[in-house]
């Protein structure tokens, strides 16, 4: 949408001018960069195209070449170190989310299997969710262990970090979503699980808690709130036809209330006064006779559905001494009505 381009294209802005303000420190730790910003990028056009600022080269020490490289060794060993953090850290992301994901399943089969397509679609959401938090880490993951390889190819961190396939990303135990099925006596965990970990994780289940708790509360206020919309539909309805034969009576009133005028002007506002309540008491019928099917299919019952007997009087029946008494009729029964119903806020 033009909204999302717009978004899209502020985050780009302000990632290419942090990337310009961080230039300058770049330049004084690693001077020999400056020939390398000096060449034409590909990522920048020169044309009526925008600046992309995610694909615009960083030139850290992992990407430049074997003979700049020697003389930024202590700069190297930096982000060697920084790589090692990141790939752990993005290892830890994959075995919470993949814990979540076991708590998830098991939270959906014992809470929520069978409960409708609504509760249902939300988990699956959270979950959707979830894969695509796991899939952000493993990508920050690939990443950093290709870095890795560049700095240091036959490291001890090849020990530890091992290349991440789709189908090592599963776990803890047989999950039904795991990529391949086998029976329990082959089943093998996959070795992000095995690997030695740097940052200890006692704090999963209590995360995962806490998220299910959030979880469940906003499934409870949805429900509420559903049963809350359910009741003011209801409401509504009442509402509306109570006004309209509210309105029918007022109508109704207006007739005679003009004084000192002959009777061509009385009989033509008297006909426009009851064609509009007549107007008003059809419209409330025909809104009781369309929704009380569905009121009924529902088993709502309420007095208003009740009274729906039709106020209707053609004027062209009414003689102007019969009109009078008659009109009288029909306001003092529609006022009682009007005054059965409150309009409380």
């Amino acid at each position: 949408s033009s909204k999302q381009k717009a978004d899209l294209q502020e985050k780009r802005n302000t990632l290419y001018n942090r990337i310009q303000q961080w230039r300058g420190i770049q330049l004084a730790y690693t001077p020999m960069v400056g020939s390398l910003l000096l060449q034409p990028s590909p990522s920048i056009d020169t044309g009526e195209q925008a600046v992309v600022a995610e694909e615009i080269p960083l030139y850290l020490p992992s990407s430049i070449t074997a003979s700049l490289l020697d003389s930024t060794k202590d700069i190297a060993s930096k982000e060697l170190r920084l790589r090692k953090a990141q790939a752990d850290e993005a290892l830890e992301d994959i075995r919470r989310g993949r814990r979540m994901i076991t708590g998830l399943a098991q939270f959906k089969k014992l809470n929520i299997c069978g409960a409708g397509n609504k509760a249902n679609t939300r988990m699956r959401t959270l979950y959707d969710r979830l894969q695509r938090r796991i899939q952000r880490a493993a990508n920050r993951y690939r990443a950093a262990r290709n870095v890795l390889h560049q700095l240091d190819p036959d490291g001890t961190w090849t020990v530890q970090f091992h290349q991440l396939d789709a189908i090592d990303i599963r776990g803890p135990g047989r999950q039904p979503d795991d990529p391949v099925r086998v029976s329990k006596r082959r089943f093998e965990q996959s070795w992000i699980w095995m690997v030695n970990r740097s940052i200890r994780d006692e704090n999963t289940e209590e995360e995962f808690d806490d998220i299910m708790r959030a979880e469940w509360a906003k499934m409870l206020a949805r429900r509420d709130r559903w049963e809350e919309e359910y009741q003011l539909v209801i409401e509504e309805m009442r509402r509306t036809v109570a006004y309209l034969r509210w309105k029918s009576v007022w109508w109704r009133n207006q007739v005679g209330r003009r004084v000192g005028i002959d009777s061509a002007q009385y009989q033509g506002l008297r006909a426009y006064a009851m064609r509009q309540a007549d107007l008003l008491e059809r419209l409330a019928e025909s809104c009781i006779t369309k929704w009380v099917p569905a009121l009924s299919e529902a088993g709502v019952v309420s007095d208003w559905i009740e009274k729906r007997h039709p106020l209707h009087t053609d004027p062209r029946n009414d003689s102007d001494d019969e009109g009078e008494g008659d009109g009288n009729d029909i306001i003092t029964e529609s006022q009682d009505i009007f005054d059965s119903y409150s309009f409380d806020d």
